[in-house]
């Protein structure tokens, strides 16, 4: 009987070893086309909280530096500045993250560089209960179904209107941001992503001179 059980034991040991080991090579295969991925779905996320008219600079990020969550050494941020053909500055972006009801609620957010207002926010990555928590990410159209089919005489817009309450608003407004009914928790998770990108932003304008109070 014991010699089964020791016998049973050594086999589940080799077989996780063996499964970890095929998800580590496997991970190790893809991990360029997982990272590409995931750059590509941050760029466009910052795209997306860009004011009209304005480009962000990938090239030149400002670094911002926080402590480690995990004791390490600071690590340092990115934050992008969008800035019009002139050159001027028309929205600092930064992403920022908190823990919701099932997962991490991450934002890319897009603030003014003279009130740190929010100009749009977007949902990086959620996996909030469906239907509840995860309508935080989910769009509409402003089209018609008639629209959609015969056509509109102006562009299609895609409006979410938890998301879209944070629009004009400084952090100190956030209380006037209703939560999604029956997702609280993933709301308030939400509020508090915005508001680590707000920080983030106030500390990149603080750096290079773009933020409030700086020479217009």
């Amino acid at each position: 009987m014991i010699r089964n059980i020791i016998k049973f034991v050594v086999i589940l040991v080799v077989a996780g070893a063996v499964i970890g080991g095929g998800v580590a090579a496997l991970y190790g295969v893809f991990k360029g086309d997982i990272e590409r991925r995931e750059l590509a779905i941050k760029e466009e996320a910052i795209r997306a909280v860009c004011p009209p008219g304005a480009t962000a600079d990938f090239d030149h990020p400002i670094l911002v530096e926080e402590p480690d969550p995990k004791g390490g050494p600071p690590v340092k941020v990115p934050v992008y500045v969008a800035l019009s053909a002139e050159g001027q500055a028309l929205a600092i972006i930064a992403q920022g993250e908190a823990q919701g009801y099932s997962s991490l609620v991450k934002v890319m957010v897009g603030a003014r560089p003279k009130d740190f207002a929010v100009i749009r926010v977007v949902v990086l990555a959620q996996q909030e209960t469906p239907g509840l928590g995860a309508t935080v990410a989910e769009t509409r159209s402003t089209w018609t179904l008639w629209e959609k089919l015969f056509g509109s005489p102006g562009p299609e817009q895609r409006i979410n209107a938890f998301l879209d309450q944070f629009q004009g608003k400084r952090v100190e407004e956030f209380p006037q941001v209703h939560a999604i009914t029956a997702a609280t928790i993933t709301s308030n998770a939400t509020k508090r992503a915005v508001e680590q990108a707000l920080e983030r932003i106030r500390k990149a304008a603080e750096k290079k001179g773009t933020g409030a109070g700086a020479n217009e």
